[in-house]
């Protein structure tokens, strides 16, 4: 009876379609054991990116200050002014020379009277114009006019010419024959002769010489010498009265360098 009813039951599961528990662990540990060794592909998800993470954030937020919305002192905080070269530390100093500074021009501003206020306005006027005239100007000194030229320009005009003067309040050189300080009668004998330009000792020597001044020159032979001295000279004769025959006085004395004059005696005679 007992084996009919074994029987009966293993026909049963059989027809409702079970599996045995034998074939259900083998499977199991093939799959174990395909793990073990074989190796699984396993499906990670993609972590996502942060690129904040690592900034540092060297300023505080605003939102973490509590203490501006109870108390009336932190939000007018008072500036201390030192005296002399006092800075707080901690600090930057720039900041500081900046805050004095506005802080003082404040102050002077509101103890100026309009008088005094007006003669601020027009200094002030006056060192922009200053500033304006001092400008860099990339432009060369033969571009420019003559009351366009700056100190920069007049030194690189010396360097130029290679020009080197000592002694003070020297005027400046020339820059051509038309802008001589002299008569019209000499710059055009000077055309006729065929200077088409002043030389480098001419260019010192004749505004010196104009303004009646002793000058010591040195140059080359055959650089000018003799012409720079000698313009100045014919123009303050030409301002002078004309000699009549009962005066006697001369007007110059010219010294001819008889040293220059010997050797070209003597090369011409070699």
């Amino acid at each position: 009876m007992r084996q009919n009813r074994n029987f009966r039951n293993t026909s049963k599961r059989a027809a409702q379609g079970e599996v045995p528990s034998d074939k259900i662990n083998n499977s199991q540990e093939e799959q174990a054991i395909k793990e073990r060794y074989l190796g699984q592909k396993r499906l990670t998800k993609r972590r996502p990116r942060r690129l904040n993470e690592r900034k540092f954030v060297f300023d505080w937020d605003v939102a973490d200050d509590t203490s501006q919305d109870y108390n009336p002192l932190y939000k007018e905080k008072h500036q201390i002014q030192f005296f002399g070269r006092g800075h707080i530390g901690g600090i930057d100093i720039k900041q500081q020379k900046k805050e004095i500074g506005r802080f003082y021009s404040k102050l002077l501003e509101s103890r100026r009277s309009d008088t005094q206020k007006v003669q601020e306005k027009k200094r002030l006027s006056g060192v922009a114009k200053r500033e304006a005239k001092q400008k860099w100007d990339d432009r060369h000194w033969t571009e420019k006019a003559l009351d366009q030229m700056t100190e920069r320009d007049w030194r690189i005009f010396r360097e130029d010419f290679n020009i080197s003067t000592k002694g003070g309040n020297i005027p400046n050189p020339l820059r051509s024959w038309a802008e001589m300080n002299v008569a019209d009668e000499l710059k055009d004998v000077i055309k006729k002769v065929g200077y088409p330009e002043p030389t480098p000792i001419q260019r010192q020597a004749i505004p010196i010489g104009l303004q009646n001044r002793d000058i010591i020159g040195v140059a080359e032979t055959g650089s000018g010498k003799t012409a720079a001295f000698l313009i100045p000279l014919l123009n303050w004769i030409q301002r002078l009265p004309k000699l009549e025959r009962l005066e006697s006085k001369d007007h110059m004395l010219l010294s001819w360098p008889l040293l220059e004059s010997w050797h070209s005696k003597l090369r011409k005679k070699q």
